[in-house]
């Protein structure tokens, strides 16, 4: 690349965990500044957005967080919510992300300018009424939209009369105290906000489908000594980190192998321990109930130290059913069973198969990305770019999820690879690069196959599947998606768009 080589132009969509690491690094290694479009008030992304009570991070601290900057501070080795959007505004405020985000502008449009080989977006002020369209153009977009954005709201849900709050959504203003609340949902927001809301509120009635797998939480806090070290003896935190990660990488063997000696053993482990701690808690008879007919993994398992044992608390109640409809202040469950409650919690997750929300996405030749995947596999390349979508890089998208590990690793890696393929270009003087179709459709095939044999493919219904295909997760372990994106980016597949030359 030429000193005097004029730096493309570079647009990102969302300031949370992709969204700030896309923008350092493009800084760090090509002097590119590229411009941050962030729909809400602050960075953050999820982070910023749920502040349900008891929201906390799955993935201890030290490995959910940049591996360029490490945080030997972390109070707990599982963070909450407040701790991981402190530590992500520190880490904006020391790269300067601030001065090139631009708060509560959300991006409506993209179309791709055949003629001008850019991409046009089009975005408003979202804390202005009737604010102009500003239309912009881009070399490169690269979206960390994320998959955890559009709350899910059944529309069985949707007739309630009383106060309704999404977990997603939280309203920190309604008092919970002696109020009879029914929480919709066994997922991660209702596993976490439920042992804190059954605390204050008069009783709480958990409505649960199907119940989830609950793995003890290693919950420890980190002693003043323990920081001191990690912060001041050289290459430890590092170390450290490196340790949690290769024992998370050793989870994917049980993931991975569903039937064999070490998954069954695994699954049997989990039952004893789901009724060793029912039957501590002086509750036996919610044994069946809270014991989950698929094994774990096929659909997320969840940690937690107190939710079972919330669970049976004397003003708990477990309906193991789903809701059938809601009317004034009743709930009624699918076998007609009715409740009076004064506040409905929704931890009904997210809806991840409509996670791009109002934002519409136009490729060469007008072609819809929503329309595109609508109705078919969401085909992508090394999980991050897309055949018809010249210099648009997807970040966490459908193929880049995981179960077993911290996705921020995951990011790392898909911005590794689109600042290699932006290098390319730039080394080779070309306007524009995207995956030829016939080795995404390889691509594709490959990851489906590779699902055969994992637990994944189990039969049990999550948001990991459509149309009973997986395609929320990465197949393997983080290493070989690392691999796979990050070493191999496999450029000889691309088509490769000359400067003023159009197709």
């Amino acid at each position: 690349m030429g000193e005097n080589q004029e730096l493309p132009t570079v647009a990102i969509i969302g300031a949370g965990f992709s969204g700030l690491c896309t923008a350092i690094q493009l800084n760090k290694q090509l002097g590119i500044k590229a411009q941050i479009y962030e729909v809400s008030s602050d960075v953050g992304g999820t982070w910023h957005d749920n502040t349900y009570p008891g929201c906390a991070c799955d993935i201890p601290s030290p490995l959910y967080s940049f591996s360029f900057e490490l945080n030997p501070n972390w109070s707990y080795h599982y963070s909450s919510q407040k701790e991981i959007y402190a530590y992500l505004r520190n880490v904006a405020k020391k790269y300067n992300i601030y001065e090139q985000t631009r708060f509560k502008t959300e991006v409506l449009h993209m179309k791709w300018i055949e003629d001008r080989q850019m991409w046009e977006i089009q975005s408003h002020n979202v804390a202005e009424d009737n604010a102009e369209v500003t239309v912009e153009y881009y070399n490169y977009v690269i979206a960390g939209l994320g998959p955890l954005r559009i709350p899910s709201i059944p529309s069985q849900l949707k007739n309630f009369k009383g106060t309704t709050v999404h977990t997603a959504m939280w309203d920190s203003s309604i008092d919970f105290t002696n109020k009879n609340v029914a929480v919709v949902g066994s997922g991660a927001s209702a596993i976490q906000a439920i042992p804190e809301l059954r605390k204050v509120c008069k009783h709480l009635i958990s409505y649960q489908r199907t119940p989830a797998w609950i793995a003890p939480r290693d919950q420890f806090k980190y002693s003043r000594f323990s920081k001191f070290i990690l912060k001041h003896v050289p290459f430890l935190m590092r170390i450290f980190r490196n340790a949690i990660f290769f024992q998370h990488e050793f989870y994917y063997f049980y993931f991975g192998y569903n039937g064999s000696f070490v998954s069954r053993l695994i699954h049997r482990l989990f039952e004893k321990l789901t009724a060793y701690r029912l039957k501590k808690a002086g509750r036996p008879d919610l044994v069946p109930i809270l014991t989950p007919n698929f094994p774990p993994g096929c659909k997320r398992v969840a940690k937690s130290e107190n939710y079972l044992e919330a669970l049976a608390k004397p003003n708990v109640t477990v309906i193991p059913r789903a809701v059938k409809e809601t009317r004034e202040n009743v709930i009624v469950d699918t076998e007609g069973n009715e409740q009076e409650v004064d506040i409905l919690v929704l931890a009904t997750g997210f809806d991840v198969h409509g996670f791009l929300g109002n934002l519409h996405i136009y490729g060469r030749n007008g072609l819809d990305l929503r329309d595109k995947w609508e109705n078919n596999f969401p085909s992508m390349y090394k999980a991050t770019s897309i055949h018809g979508f010249p210099n648009f890089f997807l970040l966490l998208g459908p193929g880049a999820g995981l179960g077993h590990n911290s996705v921020v690793i995951m990011i790392e890696a898909q911005v590794q690879y689109a600042i290699k393929c932006i290098k390319y270009a730039m080394r080779n003087n070309l306007a524009a690069m995207e995956p030829k179709l016939d080795a995404q459709s390889a691509y594709t095939s490959h990851i489906k196959k590779q699902f055969t044999g994992t637990v994944w493919k189990t039969g049990c219904s999550s948001w990991y599947l459509k149309n009973g295909e997986v395609y929320g997760l990465w197949p393997g372990t983080v290493t070989s998606f690392w691999w796979s994106t990050a070493i191999r980016p496999g450029l000889h597949n691309f088509i490769q768009h000359k400067k003023g030359l159009t197709n």
